[in-house]
């Protein structure tokens, strides 16, 4: 037997999205309204600098760190961790850092500086790419280069629709003006700079 007055009152749950891509959550008779943000991907860097490298600027651990969680910053991801091979070549696979990242289960994107961070051989690259995939986790390097094995990382990914590939590119389009713009654009700064001389006056 219910209380008297407590009679059971059905809820509605109404949701309104935002510009901000954000959920409210508003539920009817109520007056409160919750808003909830969307929980951002999580992701983890990997790091990896072989004793060849060590004299070079471009590979030194802090400078691929810092490209990386720039990386992770611009696409509002949440990097949890960085993993690290130092003094570790691309040849061996079984670094205790990229074993580490392989058996982690607490991510969905692995941010690398370069694709060559990772394997410099196509083989190695398909094997740790499908053993990613299976696991939900996509590899998107910080840094974007035409080297061959790298364009054939995108490509692997724009081949199986990876939809984290296919907002990198949405955004990527959006960033790029337009062949009409940049045609005014080229025009604009291949006309001669006029020169001003100050009028003459007369008597």
């Amino acid at each position: 037997m219910k209380p008297e007055g407590m009679e059971a009152k059905e809820m509605t749950i109404v949701r309104f999205p935002t510009e901000l891509g954000l959920e409210m959550e508003k539920a009817g008779g109520s007056s409160a309204t919750h808003i909830l943000t969307p929980r951002r991907m999580r992701a983890v860097g990997y790091v990896r600098q072989s004793f060849g490298e060590m004299s070079q600027t471009r590979t030194s651990p802090e400078g691929q760190k810092a490209r990386i969680a720039a990386c992770a910053d611009d696409r509002e991801w949440h990097l949890v961790h960085t993993y690290e091979d130092i003094g570790w070549s691309e040849e061996d696979l079984d670094r205790p850092g990229l074993l580490a990242l392989l058996s982690s289960q607490d991510f969905e994107i692995l941010v690398v500086d370069r694709t060559d961070r990772l394997t410099r051989k196509k083989k190695d690259l398909n094997f740790l790419l499908t053993l990613l995939e299976k696991r939900g986790i996509t590899c998107v390097p910080a840094t974007w280069s035409w080297e061959p094995l790298a364009q054939y990382m995108r490509w692997w990914y724009r081949l199986r629709a990876n939809p984290v590939y296919a907002a990198l590119d949405s955004v990527s389009e959006e960033s790029r003006p337009s062949p009409a713009k940049a045609h005014l654009a080229s025009a604009d700064e291949s006309k001669p700079e006029l020169t001003r001389f100050p009028l003459r006056q007369t008597a």
